[in-house]
């Protein structure tokens, strides 16, 4: 009796820190983010797969169905959109503005969460993170704390914070959301001794010229892809990581024309940009998977070739009307001398 008594405490006590907490979770983002600004909390939203993606599963059982993680409402208004793959887990309409939302953020994967502040401006966002409920708050307060930095920040001390929360942001997250705060950062630092406005206007041309670079490339404009790069590089002269993204350019039209040699005489002087950068350390990879591809390339287009050869030719007009009179004279023949009826 007393060893079924000890079996069910320890049974009991292994379930304990798994029961799960009985928390709200808005389904909704617009009523989650109306209850941020009420409660003037950080709304934190977690995207998730609840019936296909096994870091979703993971995420929820090893962190908010744990029970340590009760103390996360102290901080945090909770939402979960969730991307099911059955129909009926939730409304259509819910599954409309739960994608709208995601395109809207530029969710790509699963699980996703991200923090909002009051005001329902995005701030970071983080995913799957093994430790468990308490690492996990660690974690969330961590990514935090730019952003609580700038809220307390005051005085001088205020455009140093502007400038490390700013940092943390995509720049299309700033100009989108965070206007009022670069307005600011640009009053109290109108000579951007910080640095940041001129990171700002270089990562802004950058994205013009990769939309543009992809742009001439689908198009198969490969002059302009050229002409692109060089007028880059001459009016902003990036160094390092910057200069062999922008570069990367010309190596996807020589690539594109096959032109192997070309294609790795730029790999190299890329290389030369920032030696210790991961496309550096990995310049041999590079240049057999571009091999490797090229081959293969040819090879599919021989087999078109051979395919074409093969075919049939296609009659002209002047055969097609030769063989339909042929044909109609075969008829009428047939037709004057009809085939003995067998009795």
């Amino acid at each position: 009796m007393k060893m079924k008594i000890m079996t069910a405490l320890v049974i009991l006590g292994g379930l304990a820190g798994s029961l799960q907490a009985e928390l709200e979770w808005h389904s909704d983002f617009e009523k989650g983010k109306k209850a941020a600004a009420k409660s003037g909390k950080t709304l934190l939203v977690n995207f998730t797969g609840s019936d296909w993606c096994h870091w979703c599963v993971q995420l929820k059982k090893e962190v908010f169905d744990q029970e340590a993680f009760a103390a996360a409402p102290e901080s945090y208004e909770l939402v979960e959109l969730d991307f099911p793959q059955a129909e009926d887990l939730i409304t259509p309409e819910q599954r409309g503005k739960n994608e709208a939302l995601a395109q809207k953020l530029g969710v790509d994967g699963f699980p996703s969460v991200i923090l909002f502040d009051a005001e329902g401006r995005p701030f970071a966002r983080t995913g799957y993170q093994a430790g468990g409920p308490e690492a996990y708050l660690k974690h969330l307060e961590e990514i935090s704390q730019p952003y609580q930095a700038l809220q307390a920040a005051e005085g001088e001390g205020r455009k140093d914070a502007l400038v490390a929360f700013l940092r943390t942001l995509a720049g299309e997250n700033v100009e989108a959301n965070f206007g009022a705060e670069l307005k600011e950062l640009k009053k109290l630092d109108p000579e951007d001794e910080t640095g940041y406005l001129a990171e700002m206007t270089a990562l802004k041309a950058l994205a013009e010229f990769e939309a543009g670079v992809e742009e001439s490339l689908s198009a198969g404009d490969f002059e302009s892809v050229l002409e692109q790069v060089d007028t880059f590089l001459a009016e902003h002269n990036p160094q390092g990581e910057d200069r062999q993204h922008v570069v990367m350019g010309r190596v996807m039209v020589f690539v594109e024309q096959g032109d192997k040699e070309k294609a790795f005489a730029e790999i190299d002087k890329m290389a030369a940009f920032a030696p210790e950068s991961e496309f550096s350390q990995n310049v041999k990879e590079i240049k057999a998977s571009i091999t490797e591809h090229l081959e293969m390339r040819a090879e599919m287009e021989k087999e078109a070739e051979a395919a074409e050869a093969t075919e049939p030719e296609e009659p002209t007009v002047v055969e097609e009307a030769a063989a339909a009179e042929e044909t109609e004279e075969v008829a009428e023949e047939q037709g004057k001398n009809p085939p003995p009826v067998v009795e």
